[in-house]
């Protein structure tokens, strides 16, 4: 093997571990944030402005330290428009919906991301749905119509569909997040775009989520908690935020979306020891529907 070979082979192996790292702190994020959720005394617009504010301080520190990229004025309104869809529709929708069901449904339904965005495709930029994607499409939403209204949580409770749902449509839009704002996404490295997005997202949701924060009980929170919010705002937010553009500059999109599927084993074998939500019959039945679905939608992308 020539120098250069083992190189790239190396740079390979960094990437893939990168992806594998940032799932599985992804994976416990849904885990640490229902704990927070149920246990810490938080709410869900509570959680959204510290992982939302709590980024964007970070980005922002971090971009000090890295050559300065200027955003042109023209694409400031489609980065606007980038904060709310990716952000504030597709972040604080995850948490709030997560605060009203299980996790193991909250990380399964991320998974449907890529139907989504196929059918965004389709009407934004035309492109052409098959009958094998079209099969996949109607798998994924069967899958995702089990987990709405046959599930309970980790006590035995019904969960609330209306948590389910929250996430669906934050699904939504992230995909329209990664379909209508790609041009911009792509033009700017991940420290700028991320800490003027986190920024204007954080502009968004402060006037909404700023009196709940006034009424926080600073003292009454325990350790554990605050390390749990620690952990969801700099290494399952920041860290990995970083972590996955690193990596898909180096490996195939395929590849990447590969990866999707470690959060959700990562979060059951995490809910399950922390008495968080209970593993059943037809969560094994909806990932199925929902990974063969996205498996069927995904395949032959170039």
């Amino acid at each position: 093997m020539t120098t250069d070979n083992h190189t790239a082979a190396h740079k390979d192996y960094r990437a893939h571990g990168a992806m594998l790292l940032a799932m599985v702190l992804f994976g416990l994020m849904a885990t640490f944030s229902k704990d927070v959720l149920t246990r810490g005394g938080i709410t869900g617009p509570q959680l959204v402005a510290f992982r939302i504010c709590g980024a964007a301080v970070l980005f922002w520190v971090g971009s000090l330290f890295i050559p300065q990229q200027r955003v042109e004025r023209r694409d400031l309104l489609r980065i606007v428009g980038a904060s709310f869809f990716g952000f504030v529709m597709a972040q604080g929708g995850y948490i709030v919906g997560l605060s009203l069901t299980s996790p193991i449904n909250a990380t399964i339904e991320l998974t449907t991301m890529p139907i989504f965005t196929l059918i965004l495709s389709s009407i934004l930029l035309h492109e052409r749905i098959t009958a094998r994607r079209a099969l996949g499409i109607i798998m994924g939403f069967t899958g995702a119509v089990l987990l709405i209204t046959r599930t309970t949580a980790g006590d035995g409770r019904p969960t609330d569909f209306r948590g389910d749902l929250l996430i669906l449509v934050s699904q939504v839009g992230y995909a329209f997040y990664l379909t209508h704002y790609s041009p911009v996404i792509r033009k700017y490295d991940a420290f700028t775009f991320n800490k003027w997005t986190f920024t204007f997202a954080s502009l968004m949701i402060l006037p909404f989520t700023l009196p709940q924060l006034m009424h926080i009980d600073w003292q009454a929170m325990s350790l554990k908690t605050a390390g749990e919010i620690v952990y969801i705002v700099a290494a399952a937010t920041f860290f990995t935020f970083l972590l996955v553009v690193w990596a898909q500059r180096r490996l195939l999109p395929t590849t990447v979306s590969v990866y999707n599927y470690v959060q959700p084993f990562v979060t059951v074998v995490a809910s399950m020891v922390m008495g968080l939500a209970a593993p059943q019959w037809i969560h094994a039945i909806a990932a199925t529907l929902i990974f063969t679905g996205v498996w069927q939608v995904t395949r032959g992308n170039s």
